[in-house]
């Protein structure tokens, strides 16, 4: 038999064993095919220091920027949403009935303390001034025949008694008719402006009747309310400050804090009183008002660096020595164009300012120090 049939007839019986038994190796199958038989090794475990190598290679180090900042001497302050508020405002009203004859102001119109503007019709009230005033003279007159007559001897006591109550009588009536007759004038109470007049020329007013209304202007007060957390820090006599919504900076003192809460918002009322010399403050005007409560230490950084944590605290990211980052929790004091004020950081931090959205407390990142808006 040939050598090729042989060889043939030796590799189909082993394909068929291999096929039944499943026990034909890849060694054998490799002799065969002349190829080196494929070996299957488990690989030794990685030791610490390979570990560690892997994650270096595999870990990239952020960098952020960071503004190290110190804390400096800052006054505290408490800031309240205000408004505006006229110091007095009161509708001038007539006390005695009759017809309005002059009005003497316009809306607009600033008026002095006691300054008349408006005046009722006298009626007969010039005529009964007319005989109060001679029946008060008659009666001085028998009081002095009857008191000569008794230091004479040639009269009663009890006749000078009566004439001298007929005196007090005629007298009191002279009073009332004059004090009538003033009454008829309607005077301004105080210095200020007239808001709104009610009262026209040829109105008929009973007793009581809206005939002005007058406000006092200078000084004017700002009006807010304190939370029940800060009102224990507010103190009256105060000074502070406050900022209309127009810019503008007026000063003043905290005049009044109110005792018993709003039942609705649990807030109390303060008033500041600010002077008005120009008379370009209006009531009504949206205010903040910064009353100062102490100083500390404080942090200026910029606005954008403020972050939550999961807790919704307030806070800014830092850079650790260790290049760590880490959070720490801070209350905002005020805020100004370059920034805002921090309170309860450590005196010298560094903040990150250009990349804390993108890393954690507890990362580990290349801090890249700023200054004036450019990195160092």
């Amino acid at each position: 038999m040939k050598l090729s049939y042989i060889v043939a007839t030796v590799v189909a019986v082993g394909v068929a064993a291999w096929i039944l038994t499943g026990e034909w190796g890849q060694e054998q199958l490799a002799r065969m095919s002349g190829e080196p038989a494929a070996v299957e090794t488990v690989a030794p475990a990685p030791g610490p220091a390979a570990i560690a190598k892997a994650q270096a290679r595999e870990t990239t180090i952020m960098s952020v920027r960071v503004q190290t900042v110190a804390a400096t001497n800052r006054t505290r302050e408490v800031t309240v949403r205000a408004h505006t508020e006229a110091s007095r405002t009161v509708t001038v009203r007539n006390e005695i009935p009759g017809s309005i004859v002059e009005l003497r102001v316009n809306k607009g119109d600033r008026v002095n303390e006691g300054q008349v503007i408006a005046r009722l019709d006298l009626g007969d009230r010039a005529a009964r001034l007319t005989e109060a005033q001679a029946q008060a003279a008659n009666r001085q007159l028998e009081y002095n025949i009857a008191k000569a007559l008794t230091d004479q001897g040639n009269q009663a006591l009890t006749r000078l008694v009566s004439a001298q109550a007929a005196l007090e009588s005629a007298n009191a009536a002279l009073a009332r008719v004059q004090l009538e007759i003033d009454k008829t004038e309607i005077r301004a109470p105080f210095m200020g402006v007239i808001e709104d007049r009610q009262a026209q020329i040829g109105d008929f007013l009973n007793a009581g009747a809206a005939v002005a209304m007058v406000v006092d202007d200078d000084p004017f007060q700002v009006v807010g309310a304190i939370s029940e957390n800060e009102v224990n820090l507010i103190k009256v006599g105060t000074r502070g400050a406050a900022t209309l919504i127009d810019g503008r900076r007026v000063e003043g003192t905290i005049r009044f804090l109110a005792t018993v809460a709003d039942p609705a918002t649990r807030t109390y009322r303060v008033e500041m009183t600010v002077a008005n010399p120009q008379h370009n403050i209006r009531a009504g005007m949206t205010t903040t008002m910064m009353i100062p409560v102490g100083s500390t230490a404080a942090h200026l950084v910029p606005a954008s660096a403020l972050v939550l944590d999961e807790g919704g605290q307030v806070g800014v990211k830092t850079v650790t020595a260790e290049g760590r980052v880490a959070f720490l929790p801070a209350r905002v004091l005020t805020s100004e164009a370059g920034g805002v004020w921090l309170d309860g950081l450590p005196q010298t931090v560094s903040v990150i300012t250009v990349g804390q959205q993108f890393v954690r407390a507890g990362d580990l990142v290349r801090a890249v120090e700023e200054r004036n808006g450019a990195a160092q």
